[in-house]
């Protein structure tokens, strides 16, 4: 009965082993892959600054409005 109990622990063990092995050679090839794919990406412009300011005020109207409409809640 303990024996049983073993071989299906082990092999329990050795499908998660296998499994995570698995995942990690998809990891690194698939960091292979990609590597490049970072190069060519844009780089952050001015223009991209500028408009993350402008974005600023609305979020905080928006959180302002949200606050004003759920003033009573919890």
């Amino acid at each position: 009965m303990i024996l049983e109990g073993v071989k299906l622990m082990v092999i329990g063990m050795a499908i998660v082993y296998a499994f995570l092995l698995v995942l990690m050679l998809s990891v690194m090839l698939s960091a292979k892959l990609f590597k490049d794919s970072d190069a060519s990406a844009p780089s952050d412009t001015g223009a991209s600054r500028k408009s993350r300011k402008d974005v600023i005020p609305v979020i905080a109207a928006a959180v302002a409005a949200y606050r004003a409409k759920h003033a009573g809640d919890g």
